[in-house]
């Protein structure tokens, strides 16, 4: 062989040798990647549902026998024991005026709650599939966001241009008692809701602006005008109310302190929307959704470490982020209204609540 020919062999097995390097390392990129995500999360379930519109909210039953999921068209209960799915039908077909934007349920997972375009207030039991209550409101404007509290005493509803109204159940008589309405000066095309874990607080956002108010008897507290640059799309408070969290179309996640009524943190999520979030009881793991009109991203970022654990890539758009309170399962769907049960299993996921103390303006970036 020539020297030159000897010169190109050594050259092509030199190549050959780099190539195979790239392809081992990413090998093991990748089975990390998997190994990560079987250490984080392990798929239980995917559903794909019957409704015909998207699906605008889920959750599962505390006894974790139902996954209930409403959309513009119907809500939909599936039963995990038997792997049967029953529409809970108020009407043989739903019309515009019953089209539900969210569904919750109950603690002692007998009940489906949820407000319509109507504008009422519904509640549905799920075992016998009847309506046992319907609450119609003397406004015209639809309900565009229901939450109740952990111990089923208030039903807190958000109406088409921002008024709130909070609610007393009375279960042993079955009705319902207007304890008292926040309205607005201007309209708000949207408002979301939570409530505390231990049923003090209320919290809303409205557009940009961030409101809190005492849930018992409507207090405002205090409130936050343009907490974020652009519609803040999810919400959630921390068990132990110190911290709020909320997620925005701007691409941040930001943690707000209770006590100063100040921005603490920003966690910078690229350009990407912040669809959904929740947070684990013990207060140290933030799950949420990010991204576009194309694609999404489920990630888990831990916030005593300040790092990100895991960041799942969808080439579709993820829409809802449910948390069962004891933290054992994680449900989202989808634009295809395909439901997926998850079971998280992050490490102290069920230690004692952990008090970290605040910091001042810091600014982490999920997007590593």
């Amino acid at each position: 062989v020539h020297g030159d020919s000897k010169i190109l062999i050594l050259q092509m097995q030199t190549s050959l040798k780099q190539y195979l390097l790239v392809a081992i390392l990413c090998s093991l990129y990748l089975v990390q990647a998997i190994e990560s995500r079987q250490k984080h999360m392990t798929e239980l379930l995917s559903l794909k549902t019957h409704h015909q519109k998207l699906v605008t909210s889920v959750f599962l039953t505390n006894d974790e026998k139902y996954v209930v999921s409403g959309s513009f068209d119907r809500i939909i209960a599936y039963n995990r024991e038997t792997n049967v799915s029953t529409e809970l039908v108020v009407q043989p077909h739903f019309q515009p005026e019953f089209q539900v934007q969210r569904v919750v349920g109950t603690s002692d997972s007998q009940y489906a709650v949820y407000g319509t375009d109507e504008p009422a207030i519904r509640i549905l039991n799920i075992e016998s599939k009847t309506e046992v209550l319907v609450q119609k409101l003397t406004s015209k404007k639809a309900i565009r966001n229901i939450q109740i509290s952990s111990d089923d005493k208030y039903i807190a509803t958000a109406q088409m241009g921002g008024n709130i109204q909070v609610w007393s159940w009375n279960k042993s008589s079955n009705s319902l008692k207007l304890e008292y309405e926040i309205a607005n000066q201007s309209y708000i095309l949207s408002t979301r809701l939570t409530i505390s874990q231990d049923n003090k607080y209320l919290v809303a956002v409205q557009e940009t602006d961030l409101k809190v108010w005492d849930l018992s008897t409507g207090n405002s507290l205090f409130e936050i005008i343009d907490a974020h640059a652009r519609s803040i799309l999810s919400v959630t408070i921390s068990s132990d109310n110190t911290k709020i969290f909320t997620g925005s179309a701007d691409g941040y996640i930001k943690i707000w302190s209770m006590s100063r009524r100040q921005k603490i943190e920003a966690l910078q999520a690229k350009n990407d929307k912040i669809y959904s979030l929740v947070l684990t009881s013990n207060n140290r793991y933030l799950i949420y959704i990010q991204g576009d009109y194309e694609n999404s991203f489920l990630g888990i970022y831990d916030l005593s470490d300040q790092k990100q654990i895991q960041k799942e890539y969808f080439n579709i758009n993820l829409f809802n982020l449910f948390l069962s309170r004891d933290n054992k399962h994680l449900v989202t769907s989808n634009q295809d209204n395909v439901i997926t049960l998850y079971e998280p299993s992050l490490e102290q996921l069920k230690e004692d609540i952990q008090q970290t103390p605040d910091a001042v303006d810091n600014k982490y970036s999920l997007s590593a």
